[in-house]
């Protein structure tokens, strides 16, 4: 059901897209719908729409409102745009036998799933059904695209990397030369169809920032983070601050729900977590729920969080300052050494934040593929892109609460040991004191 084309541009893609919706339009009942991400991008010279005009023109009948192609079977071909989450409404009461997505990567993951409430048909429209998309790496979606095709592909899931090579109408030589004019990252996007390469990437995580988990010590200082979702997911982070003020996120809850369901979960993870205190997003925390208090007034999701026992601090939400910050965090810093608890002990070129990787699957991730605020906006790579992180970025998001609460070193107890053995000097030195002073001088012994 489920396939893809994707990689170097000039492959192909979107004639591909259009050639596989136009298969069965000789079936009675077929109808196939393109997508893009918004009506500008249908009106693209080259997108499938205007390919379609190339094509199809004294074959169909165009119907310019409707973008759609009618077919004599009958059979139907739209083209639609999902520019806002809630546009997949839209077509909530349609019926497709294919769907395309072109330039898959400009979509959400929510998006592309609703899509296949969309896909079915009647039995007497004998025709399989078909999911398909086409897109370059980068994007907005670029993580989860990459995850769900090229990392983790599930049984029934088919990607085709694409190539320049791909596509027999395109002179190739001189599109290899305009893309060498490229930045290095969108090159090799465009060029090689290398999905590891981000063009826009907010951060770098790599080897030195992710360790196995350990035995945390007693008198480490531990807290939370929390960005609050309730259709989207709610992420719980627990960190802990050692003795020379390194960070260490070692534990996650990423899962949406109301405060009375996620409550209880975290309050038994605080258990094993040891946590004292949360900081939460302030905006989320205000807001007003559907429960009243004894009094008639509605309760805010700080308030019901603290009715089932989690007590949550209002953070500083400033998303420029909070990105700075976990940059900040991130640096290998070549004059800063690892710390004693980690392998590479002593060895220079160490951040300040380390990850426990297995246990936060969900921030590692969204480290990797967070992309920074497009050129064309305010604030354009000063921050992390708000609408990715809305939709995609929960447990980075709560990253940033953390990392503001700016947690100071934890106080490192005193060594028994030193403290010992230094009472054990002095006491030496006071009696060659007295050993050394005249008899008339010296203190009476009970007095050491």
């Amino acid at each position: 059901m489920e396939a893809g084309y994707g990689g170097a541009a000039g492959g192909g893609k979107s004639d591909a897209i259009l050639a596989a919706a136009l298969q069965y339009v000789d079936v009675p009942g077929y109808a196939a719908l393109i997508l893009r991400r918004s009506f500008s991008d249908l009106a693209l010279p080259g997108a499938a729409m205007a390919r379609s005009k190339e094509w199809l023109t004294g074959k169909g009948k165009w119907n310019e409102r409707e973008k759609t192609w009618t077919f004599p079977a009958p059979a139907s071909l739209t083209f639609g745009y999902l520019e806002a989450e809630d546009d997949v409404y839209r077509y909530q009461s349609s019926e497709y036998q294919y769907i395309g997505f072109d330039e898959l990567t400009q979509f959400s993951e929510q998006q592309y799933r609703y899509l296949f409430s969309r896909l079915r048909r009647v039995t007497e429209i004998e025709v399989p059904l078909r999911m398909r998309w086409a897109s370059n790496p980068g994007g907005v979606g670029h993580g989860w695209v990459k995850r769900r095709f090229i990392d983790d592909p599930a049984e029934d899931t088919v990607f085709v990397p694409a190539r320049v090579a791909d596509n027999p109408g395109l002179e190739a030589d001189e599109y290899v030369t305009s893309l060498s004019h490229l930045p290095e990252t969108v090159r090799q996007q465009l060029l090689d169809g290398d999905w590891g390469a981000f063009e826009g990437m907010a951060f770098q995580l790599t080897a030195e920032h992710l360790v196995e988990a350990f035995e945390l010590p007693d008198g480490w200082y531990r807290f939370e983070s929390m960005d609050y979702g309730l259709t989207n997911p709610t992420c719980f982070l627990a960190w802990a601050v050692d003795y020379d003020g390194n960070l260490i996120s070692f534990g996650s809850y990423y899962r949406p729900g109301l405060p009375s369901e996620t409550a209880p979960i975290v309050l038994k993870l605080r258990q094993l977590w040891r946590t004292q205190a949360c900081w939460g997003d302030p905006s989320s925390l205000a807001a007003p729920t559907s429960t009243v208090n004894r009094f008639g007034m509605p309760l805010t999701i700080e308030q019901e969080f603290a009715d089932h026992g989690l007590q949550i601090a209002r953070a500083n939400n400033e998303p420029r300052a909070g990105y700075t910050r976990l940059r900040e965090l991130l640096r290998l810093d070549p004059g800063r050494r690892f710390p004693d608890w980690h392998p590479r002990r002593g060895e220079p070129g160490a951040p300040r934040w380390f990850i426990v990787e297995r246990a936060c699957p969900e921030l590692c991730e969204q480290l990797r593929t967070a992309p920074l605020q497009p050129v064309d906006r305010r604030w354009a790579g000063e921050m992390i892109d708000p609408l990715w992180e809305g939709a995609h970025g929960h447990a980075l998001a709560a990253a940033r609460y953390g990392a503001m609460s700016r947690p100071a070193p934890s106080v490192a107890p005193p060594d028994p040991l030193e403290t010992e053995a230094e009472r054990v000097a002095w006491l030496q030195q006071q009696a060659l004191k007295q050993w050394t002073t005249p008899r008339e001088q010296r203190r009476p012994s009970y007095q050491l």
